[in-house]
């Protein structure tokens, strides 16, 4: 059988990565490189083919600290999205080699979010329990982008094409955003992260990844009206598929339906930029009207997207005493995090999130 490989070329890796049905960008070489800002290492890990192409594959992140000067090492190796294979036998062998890794680099637990089932079938297979915790939330929604413009719109609910239409009866305003534009994205983002009650990054994450994807691979959009910014957002893409990963809306003119015509205009650009499908990041738990993504869950049924879940993340203890210890650290972390949320609210809406959380 063949071996399984790192890969140290990021032509070879992306072009693998764009290849495969479920690639997206959390598997890019760019969303490694950025992560690796972070304080993670990205490992990509490949079994090659006969001609050198690969046939699977999965991009490792691992964060680690040593516990005092010299002493072990504990933290955390994580799979996004993957492995990416063409059978459960190519991705289980892809995985042991990936756990061989993480332990090398002193990981302590492992978590894994595979793209499909057939992958989190051989995850299974290599003793990985399914966990309640997850980082990636695991439902989305796609809009089929590979139709007419024209077709895309019709498909959307009457209501969203009347939104849309009527943003820019209005005078609403769509455009790529420029770099003085930023800091407009950045108060938007404020503005919902107070409204909402969520945790967001600090700005210049934000700005990293803005810069990592764009111009090809992603790009910031703002809705103005009269001059005034109403909505933002930021899509950024690999392989198959664009993915609206954050977005805010001003308290402002909310009548004047801006976040409608924003998200159409990028799903347009993802179209013109060659992507089959536009992801909407994160749908509420069905049947669960006090899910905090309820209310935007019901904003994105109006694209009349296709819903996908995701078979979950799975959790396999590599050294299980520090194992349990982190498990624990990231809870009381979890907790915090939510505390800091909620005061956020009436307090402060610039409220940086772990580095490990978000979007991984």
């Amino acid at each position: 059988m063949t071996a399984v490989v790192p890969i140290e070329s990021s032509e070879a890796w992306d072009a693998f990565v764009a290849g495969h049905l479920d690639g997206g960008f959390l598997q890019s070489w760019r969303w490694g490189e950025l992560k690796a800002r972070y304080g993670w290492r990205a490992i990509r890990l490949g079994l090659p083919r006969g001609d050198g192409s690969l046939a699977s594959g999965a991009q490792v992140l691992v964060r680690t600290r040593r516990l005092w000067p010299g002493g072990p090492r504990v933290g955390l190796a994580y799979v996004p999205r993957g492995p990416l294979a063409e059978s459960p036998d190519d991705a289980a062998t892809v995985v042991r080699a990936a756990i061989q890794v993480a332990r090398k680099h002193g990981a302590s637990f492992m978590r894994i979010e595979p793209p499909a089932d057939a992958a989190a079938d051989a995850v299974r297979s290599c003793g990985f329990r399914p966990s309640s915790q997850f980082v990636q939330i695991p439902r989305t929604a796609m809009v089929d982008l590979e139709r007419a413009e024209s077709d895309i719109l019709a498909g959307f609910k009457s209501k969203m094409r009347y939104n849309i239409r009527l943003a820019g009866r209005r005078g609403v305003e769509v455009s790529v955003a420029a770099a003085a534009d930023f800091e407009a994205f950045v108060d938007l983002m404020g503005v919902t992260a107070s409204r909402e009650r969520f945790a967001i990054h600090h700005p210049s994450y934000y700005r990293d990844v803005w810069q990592t994807f764009q111009p090809d691979q992603g790009a910031l959009f703002i809705a103005r009206h009269r001059g005034a910014p109403l909505a933002a957002l930021m899509v950024v893409g690999a392989g198959r598929t664009a993915a609206y990963v954050f977005g805010g809306s001003s308290n402002q003119h909310r009548n004047l339906m801006a976040p409608h015509a924003l998200q159409w205009a990028a799903m347009r650009w993802a179209k013109a930029n060659g992507f089959a499908q536009y992801d909407l990041w994160g749908m509420a738990a069905p049947d669960d009207p006090t899910d905090a993504m309820a209310g935007v869950h019901r904003f994105k049924l109006g694209f009349n997207p296709d819903l996908v879940t995701y078979p979950g993340a799975f959790d396999l203890p590599l050294q299980p005493v520090r194992a349990r210890l982190l498990t624990r650290a990231v809870r009381l972390r979890d907790a915090v995090q939510r505390l800091r949320a909620g005061r956020a609210g009436r307090e402060s809406h610039r409220v940086p999130s772990p580095d490990w959380r978000g979007l991984g």
